[in-house]
C-alpha cells in the first residue's frame, strides 16, 4: 500500500535576483537562506539577471520578463514601479515596504574635482551619473528641480549604480548619485558628498497579474517575517550583508578590493518596516510627479496599478 506524503504542496515563485542592488531585497536573501519561504508555503526559485547591468528601459524589461514567466515579482522604486505598470499595464504593485536605506541618497565627487557644492555642479554643467528611470535619476530630479531650474539640471545615465560607481573611480563622470553601501564606501574612501538627497517614498514589490494572490500574500508574510528576523539580531545579519557586499565588490567592482578594510567598518545595517500597502496619497503624489515631468504615461491609476487587498501582511 504507498505512503500518504503529508508534505505541504508549494508554490513555486521565479526570482531574478541583480546581485549589485543586494541592500533593497536583504530582506528576500534572509527569507531564503532562513528557509522562511518554505515554510509558508513558497518554493523561491532565483537566478541572476542582467549579467551586463540592467537595460534603460527597464519597463518593457520587467513586462517581458512576466510574459516568460522568468519572474513573478520585481523589487523597484516607487517611481519605477509606478511607471512601468503606467507604460505596460502588466503587473499589480503589490506592497511597499520603507528601509533607512531611503535616506542614503547622496551626490558624490571625487576630492580633486574642485566640486563643492550645487551651484560648483550647475556653473560648470557637471553631468550626475544616475541610473534612468530608478531612484538615483528620480530622487536626483526632484531634489535638485527645488534649487535651480530642471533645463540646468544634466543627467548621464550610465546604468546600475555599481555602473555608476565605477565609472566616478575610472574619472569618466565627475559626480554620481550613490545610496547604500556605496555611499557609505564613497565616503570610506574620501570622495565628497555634496548633496544628500532627500527621498521618502518606498520600495515596491510588483508582481505578476498571473501570480496567484494567495501565493503573493505569503510570499510577503515570509518577507516580514525576515525583516523581524533582522530587526532582531542584528549583529548575526550585519555580518551576512558585510559578505553579500564583499561578494558584489568581488564580482563587480574590483577596484575596491584593496579598500574592503577602510569601507567595511563603515556599512551600516539597515533597518526595515513591515511591508504595508503602497497608499493612495503616495502613489499620486509620486504619479504626478512623472506626469509634470514627462516621465510617465497616465496609465490605469491606482486603482488599477494598486492591489489593496495584500495591505499588510504578518
Amino acid at each position: 500500500m504507498p505512503v500518504q506524503s503529508s508534505a505541504k504542496k508549494l508554490t513555486t515563485i521565479s526570482h531574478g535576483y541583480y546581485r549589485p542592488y543586494f541592500y533593497w531585497m536583504f530582506p528576500i536573501v534572509v527569507a531564503k537562506e532562513e528557509d522562511l519561504f518554505g515554510s509558508s508555503g513558497i518554493d523561491l526559485r532565483v537566478h541572476d539577471i542582467a549579467p551586463q547591468g540592467q537595460p534603460e528601459d527597464k519597463a518593457d524589461w520587467y513586462k517581458g520578463a512576466f510574459e516568460k514567466r522568468s519572474r513573478d515579482f520585481y523589487f523597484c522604486c516607487a517611481w519605477q514601479g509606478i511607471y512601468s505598470t503606467a507604460e505596460t499595464g502588466k503587473g499589480r504593485i503589490g506592497a511597499a515596504l520603507k528601509s533607512t536605506l531611503i535616506k542614503t541618497f547622496a551626490i558624490y565627487s571625487k576630492p580633486e574635482s574642485g566640486i563643492s557644492n550645487v551651484l560648483d555642479l550647475i556653473e560648470r554643467g557637471t553631468a550626475i551619473a544616475v541610473n534612468k528611470n530608478a531612484d538615483a535619476h528620480y530622487v536626483t530630479l526632484k531634489n535638485l528641480s527645488e534649487f535651480v531650474p530642471e533645463s540646468q539640471i544634466k543627467l548621464v545615465h550610465i546604468g546600475g549604480i555599481e555602473k555608476c560607481f565605477k565609472s566616478l573611480i575610472a574619472d569618466e563622470v565627475e559626480a554620481a548619485t550613490l545610496a547604500g553601501p556605496y555611499a557609505e564606501a564613497a565616503e570610506a574612501i574620501g570622495y565628497k558628498r555634496i548633496l544628500a538627497l532627500s527621498r521618502t517614498e518606498p520600495t515596491v514589490i510588483v508582481f505578476n497579474d498571473d501570480l496567484e494572490q494567495r501565493a503573493a500574500a505569503s510570499f510577503l508574510v515570509a518577507v516580514n517575517k525576515a525583516i523581524h528576523l533582522i530587526n532582531k539580531d542584528r549583529a548575526k545579519y550585519e555580518k551576512r550583508y558585510v559578505q553579500e557586499f564583499e561578494e558584489v565588490v568581488e564580482e563587480y567592482l574590483p577596484e575596491l578590493r584593496g579598500d574592503l578594510p577602510m569601507i567595511k567598518p563603515k556599512l551600516t545595517l539597515p533597518t526595515w518596516a513591515d511591508s504595508t500597502l503602497l497608499s493612495k496619497g503616495e502613489f499620486m503624489e509620486i504619479h504626478s510627479f512623472l506626469l509634470d515631468h514627462g516621465l510617465a504615461t497616465r496609465g490605469p491609476g491606482y486603482e488599477g496599478a494598486v492591489t489593496q487587498d495584500l495591505a499588510v501582511v504578518r
